[in-house]
């Protein structure tokens, strides 16, 4: 393949990549986790051919010079549009994971906290407090999967 069409195929493949990743965001966005999962996949197969891809062209040994001021304004655009798409997903995925942290912390700590006992046993072999106001200490804890 010509170098030209290398590059023309690179415009392409970035700009495939970039749509894949706005759309993930904008699921991202509108909690629509189940499409977010649904990208993986595709996102994954076209990450690796862009990173064949400049690979190959790394390997070409191109004369950027030569390249028409046209094909160069495509591959600068795309190029531009790959990384604020991968900016904005990296910041959301980082932001949900964090948070998603945060929310299993406080369930640990409310339940660490709903059950004081020094981890010794009665003289009937429960821990913590005896009784009927055992059954007042214990925790329901329900998890809402959109989390």
């Amino acid at each position: 393949m010509e170098p030209m069409e290398r590059l023309e195929k690179m415009v392409e493949l970035t700009d495939q990549l970039s749509d894949l990743i706005e759309a993930e965001n904008l699921a991202l966005e509108e909690r629509r986790f189940l499409d977010v999962e649904a990208t993986l996949e595709d996102k994954a197969t076209l990450a690796r051919l862009y990173e064949n891809s400049m690979k190959d062209l790394d390997e070409a040994n191109l004369d950027w010079k030569a390249i028409e001021p046209d094909l160069h304004e495509k591959l600068t655009t795309a190029g531009t549009r790959l990384a604020n798409a991968v900016g904005e997903n990296t910041m959301r995925l980082e932001v949900g994971m964090t948070a998603n942290k945060q929310v299993i912390d406080l369930f640990a700590e409310a339940v660490q906290k709903a059950v004081p006992h020094s981890g010794t046993y009665s003289k009937n072999g429960r821990t913590g407090k005896e009784g009927t106001r055992a059954a007042a200490n214990s925790v329901a804890v329900t998890l809402d999967q959109n989390l």
